[in-house]
């Protein structure tokens, strides 16, 4: 059975461990072997991250067919008002995947930064501190909670694109913290209306509270949850409030960008799912409003402007930057349809999303500590750098959906998600923004392999096989979750029996 010691162990964790980074990198300087002892010390501080995940997994799944549990801090305290936490099969499975994924991306931060540098010591513990809170964020049971773990989410990541301190990131860092100080105003104004209708911001209850307010309290609800959908819609960058994210992704260094692509993102996708398909409901099971319309529109626009925009790039980091935004449009689709299979493809694409980023912004770092930046850069980088050049193939190749990489499974099931919904027309354009994609790709890898340098130099160059270790573990996994999708499949299968309206939840 799960305790509330068991929930909140792998969040202090990792928060405890963020905090003895710092003193134990004075003594890591000291020594002749720094990075080594420094991959060390990630390594322990992960192993034991991972150990607390999975005593909250296998505790959870103790016992056969668990049911959704609400913990309170003090067991005596009315959930309805407490600060919580919500243990059930989304939760563990966010968790899950979360920390694997940190584990590989700060293996590579490691090897890509020098382990000498003074902030060095800083940039870890706030990505360990960042990868705590988000495990904070997706464990907690109240919108209070998790928008608290979720703020200090935001400061963290503004430290990690800050990281180089130069002039543009100083600019995409103050967009970015404008942007989200924007969005957190929209959440608390939503949450305290929330709050006066209803006696209540725990999930479980706000749920219950919400089926029960009609008239204009309803009306006053619906502006509520505007506010709130419009705050975290800023964060996880969706058109008309992406303008952020590109800039921010280029200005940050890769393990950066690759961290907050892959971590961060992911983070925001949930929020939405468990407010419109957990707390709200899907209007076709007897939610409170249709939002169904709203969602749809904003996935359309943000899958055509994210990949019109990505079409005209010249710098390939930004690129990759724009794929990301028309990646939360993809995701949106499978909210939309609101059905067993639209959530199993937003938690495909959790994965297999989280997966491909980090590995496009890993493979370009390796290439951008080289020079190449720029389309022009990049002819016939294939053939100078090959490994590094392989492996944002494979990343690029996965983002359109070519079998038989993750990425396909990911927009099958999204698009069939949505034609079974009667969205049709969400699916159609989905495949034509798809084509789009598919084209500036292979362009990407037509300038890589068929075109020559401009100074003519086709010498190999050397590249950092240890830097390659995280890179192609990401490839491997892109590969092995595109072949054999059912592995993760079966752990979806917990969770759809778990949806609201098709299971109790244990106050």
């Amino acid at each position: 059975m799960v305790t509330i010691l068991d929930a909140i162990l792998p969040i202090s964790t990792l928060i405890v461990t963020a905090l003895l980074t710092i003193p134990i990198f004075k003594l890591i300087r000291k020594s002749n072997y720094k990075t080594g002892l420094t991959l060390a010390w990630i390594l322990v501080v992960f192993i034991l991250a991972g150990l607390t995940v999975a005593n909250l997994a296998f505790s959870y799944y103790s016992i056969p067919n668990p049911e959704p549990l609400n913990l309170t801090l003090d067991a005596t305290s009315n959930p309805a008002i407490a600060s919580s936490f919500l243990i059930d099969a989304i939760s563990i499975y966010m968790v899950i995947i979360m920390t694997a994924i940190a584990c590989v991306v700060m293996i590579y931060a490691v090897l890509f930064v020098k382990s000498a540098d003074r902030p060095s010591d800083r940039y870890f513990a706030v990505m360990i501190l960042l990868t705590g809170a988000l495990l904070g964020a997706v464990l907690a049971g109240d919108l209070l909670t998790f928008f608290i773990f979720w703020e200090a989410t935001t400061v963290a990541a503004a430290f990690l694109m800050l990281y180089r301190k130069s002039t543009f990131s100083l600019s995409a860092t103050l967009k970015y913290l404008i942007m989200i100080i924007i969005a957190s105003a929209f959440v608390v104004l939503g949450l305290s209306i929330v709050y006066s209708l209803t006696g209540t911001l725990n999930y479980i209850a706000l749920r219950d509270a919400i089926s029960s307010i009609a008239g204009a309290d309803m009306n006053l609800l619906i502006i509520s949850f505007i506010f709130i959908a419009a705050g975290y819609a800023i964060e996880a960058a969706i058109v008309p409030f992406h303008f952020w994210l590109p800039d921010a992704y280029t200005a940050a260094p890769a393990p950066s960008a690759a961290f907050l692509s892959s971590l961060v993102d992911q983070g925001s996708y949930y929020i939405i799912i468990r407010i419109l398909l957990f707390i709200i409901l899907p209007p076709s099971v007897g939610g409170a409003f249709n939002w169904t319309l709203m969602i749809a529109i904003m996935a359309a626009l943000t899958m055509i402007v994210g990949n019109l925009l990505a079409l005209i790039q010249n710098n390939v980091k930004r690129l990759i930057a724009y794929i990301c935004v028309a990646d939360v449009g993809y995701n949106l689709i499978a909210i939309t349809s609101t059905t067993q299979l639209g959530l199993t493809g937003n938690l495909y694409f959790f994965l297999i999303g989280g997966l491909t980023t980090a590995l496009a912004f890993m493979a370009i770092g390796i290439i951008n500590s080289h020079g190449f930046r720029t389309l022009d850069d990049f002819a016939g980088v294939g053939k100078k750098m090959p490994w590094s050049s392989l492996a944002l193939v494979i990343a690029g190749l996965s983002f359109a959906g070519i079998p038989p990489l993750g990425g396909f499974i990911a927009k099958y099931f999204v698009f069939t998600a949505a034609i079974s919904a009667d969205l049709t027309w969400l699916a159609i354009i989905g495949v034509l923004t798809s084509v789009i994609q598919t084209a500036y790709i292979f362009r990407l890898v037509n300038v890589m392999y068929g075109k020559t340098p401009k100074d003519g130099n086709t010498t190999v160059i050397k590249e950092n096989q240890y830097l390659l270790i995280p890179v192609f573990i990401l490839v491997a996994a892109i590969f092995i979750i595109g072949l054999f999708p059912d592995t993760v499949l079966q752990l979806f299968q917990p969770i759809m029996s778990q949806l609201p309206w098709a299971a109790p939840i244990i106050p």
